[in-house]
């Protein structure tokens, strides 16, 4: 290996660890609290937690694929028959097919709940309830599963690349199939982008022609959000598709090498940023954490008053009242 090559696997090596902590811990952090916070579950609350699984199977094939290339360092030639044939690579193929259609369809249904709840506000009989989204999340479930599934049917391939990805073109079926992903992924991001361009229309309109300075800003502030939701969905989605197309058409313009660079940068940004872009900065998220952890702190003094009512009617100190007047005031 030449020492140009060796220094960007390094870099390549470094970069990926980022990209697997932030997505796995960022995901790892919304799923607990989506999960344990007390209340019930609202369809925020549902569809988000749809989201950071789908996420987090996105870092774990992360993982899988940054694990494999630090074995195999140097020397992947030794490793990559077993490494592409086996059931490694399936997984791993499988995983980030799963979790990329399903990240998508969620985000998309997201979109949809928040466009519906802003147009939709001031009528209070035409709320969303929990019913409607949970069918879509079950066809989208249904719909990620069986797309995963295709390359291990035959349709396509996850062992001709060391990345796992379904990038077979040899047949009519596995060119129709990478088609069919990138469309779906282009017309997600299409209707997302068009829901928050008429939502932003819908607040910024909302105050008329003579909108108050305090209003102006806080339509800039929503503005700058909602644009920075939808470059993040670009920028994961337009590199991908891009080059994907390419390769269809029979030009790629890039190699299994450089398709790593576009893997670690491109490929994984929503899973890495729509843990913290729609749930940890969020106010909703930190309220839902501070409720957790002072149940967490209730339960704890509890199981403390508990023990300690034990210890002093069962030991020496059960006479000794004052003992636990002390131990109350010290609380």
């Amino acid at each position: 290996m030449k020492s140009s090559e060796y220094y960007i696997n390094i870099g390549y090596g470094i970069e990926t660890k980022v990209v697997v902590a932030l997505a796995l811990l960022g995901n790892t952090a919304v799923l607990v609290v989506l999960l344990l916070a007390p209340g019930r579950i609202s369809v925020q609350r549902f569809l988000m937690a749809n989201l950071s699984w789908a996420d987090l199977c996105m870092g774990l094939y992360l993982l899988m694929v940054a694990t494999q290339d630090l074995v195999s360092l140097g020397s992947y030639f030794n490793y990559a028959i077993d490494w592409q044939l086996g059931w490694g690579c399936q997984i791993a193929g499988f995983l980030t097919v799963f979790a990329s259609e399903l990240s998508v369809f969620t985000l998309a249904v997201i979109t949809g709940e928040r466009w519906y709840a802003l147009t939709r506000a001031i009528h209070l009989t035409k709320r969303l309830t929990l019913w409607g989204p949970a069918q879509l999340m079950a066809f989208g479930w249904f719909m990620a599963i069986l797309l995963g599934a295709l390359p291990l049917l035959g349709v396509s391939s996850y062992s001709k690349t060391s990345i796992c990805l379904p990038m077979e073109l040899n047949s009519g079926g596995a060119v129709a199939y990478l088609v069919f992903l990138l469309l779906f992924n282009g017309v997600a991001f299409l209707l997302v982008a068009c829901a928050y361009w008429q939502m932003y229309r819908a607040v910024a309109g909302h105050g008329g022609g003579g909108a108050a300075p305090a209003a102006s800003s806080a339509d800039t502030a929503i503005a700058k959000k909602m644009a920075l939701l939808v470059f993040t969905d670009f920028a994961c989605w337009a590199p991908v598709a891009f080059f994907g197309l390419t390769a269809v058409g029979g030009m790629p313009l890039i190699g299994v090498t450089d398709s790593k660079i576009l893997l670690v940068f491109f490929y994984p940004l929503n899973a890495c940023c729509n843990p913290y872009l729609y749930a940890i900065l969020t106010k909703q998220y930190r309220r839902d954490l501070l409720l957790l952890l002072s149940r967490d702190c209730q339960l704890a003094q509890r199981r403390v008053e508990s023990r300690f009512v034990t210890f002093v009617s069962n030991g020496p100190l059960r006479h000794k009242q004052s003992t636990w007047q002390v131990f109350e005031t010290n609380l």
